[in-house]
């Protein structure tokens, strides 16, 4: 009997539904304040919880790094767990009689693709989901990879290499390099630019941080040509203008500005070959929020030709 009674008492309580939810809030926001401003609630109430939680797992769920809460493993792992739950839940708000649930998709995107790719997608993806709301930040690549990293955003958007463990990444476009030039440029009747062709002309170089940059420096220094550089830029919108205000040519990714940053300007493909890759990225580590799912299974389908680069469905 006694032994049957210690058992009762040492066994673990289940996490209440409340409880996950604060989890998922904390492990979205990384601050009790934010996690309790996005439930409506006290902070108070959301330490207390969270104390009560690692309580039942016999875990710590979240370590202390320079003012922020960042999750441990077993966070991760009772929230993947718990997520079949919540979905469950939403799909039964849904039911006759039941007020339909909003859901946030939080996407991070580096800032020409915001411009001209998230638009029309989003456009699409609001007729299909119009229960859903898109959150959207803008910032750098680097940015992006952090924030899908800490799971603070769902779904990102890059145009340069991932080297991280946080994410994983899903191309959905590859191009090559290309000369952007104005479209009266006598260089426009060329089909193919080498570094000799580029030798007398001032250029546009991306910024010396992106990879992509040794690569065309490579290409200049076999070919014993030394650029005109007269300009540097992080993005290809703002080289584009450059070009188009006549500074100089650019040597750069023409996806997305193909598909509406190209006016007054012709783009020719540059030899030898730089290859850029576009990709979709999701958090390493849990599931997939199906709404970013559902968000990436329609940019693939979406992707319009555009005769210079090429759709990675």
């Amino acid at each position: 009997m006694e032994k049957r009674v210690a058992g009762k008492a040492g066994a673990r309580q289940a996490p209440s539904l409340r409880e996950l939810e604060i989890l998922q809030a904390m492990i979205a926001t990384r601050k009790t304040v934010a996690a309790a401003q996005m439930l409506g609630i006290s902070q108070p109430a959301v330490s207390r919880a969270l104390a009560t939680l690692e309580a039942h797992v016999g875990r710590p769920l979240f370590l202390r790094e320079g003012g922020r809460l960042v999750p441990t493993g077993d966070a991760f792992a009772l929230e993947a767990e718990a997520q079949p739950v919540f979905d469950a839940l939403q799909r039964l708000a849904g039911w006759p009689g039941q007020t339909a649930m909003a859901s946030v998709l939080r996407i991070a995107a580096a800032t020409t693709l915001a411009q001209f790719v998230l638009p029309p997608v989003l456009a699409h993806f609001r007729i299909q989901e119009p229960d859903v709301v898109a959150n959207v930040e803008i910032g750098t690549s680097t940015s992006v990879i952090a924030l899908v990293a800490d799971r603070a955003a769902d779904i990102g958007l890059v145009d340069v290499p991932v080297p991280h463990i946080g994410v994983r990444n899903e191309v959905f476009r590859e191009a090559v390099a290309h000369v952007v030039m104005p479209d009266d440029h006598p260089l426009a009747a060329h089909a193919v630019i080498a570094p000799r062709d580029l030798a007398d002309e001032p250029l546009i170089a991306a910024a010396r941080r992106f990879p992509v940059r040794f690569e065309a420096d490579r290409a200049f220094a076999d070919a014993g040509v030394a650029p005109r550089l007269v300009a540097e830029g992080a993005t290809a919108t703002f080289m584009a203008e450059l070009v188009r205000q006549r500074v100089g040519l650019a040597l750069l990714n023409p996806f997305p500005l193909t598909l509406g940053g190209m006016q007054g300007l012709a783009a020719r493909r540059f030899a030898p070959r730089i290859v850029y890759r576009t990709s979709l990225l999701f958090p390493a580590t849990g599931p997939v929020v199906p709404a970013a799912r559902r968000f990436a299974d329609l940019l693939r389908a979406w992707q319009p030709e555009d005769g210079l680069t090429t759709p990675i469905r």
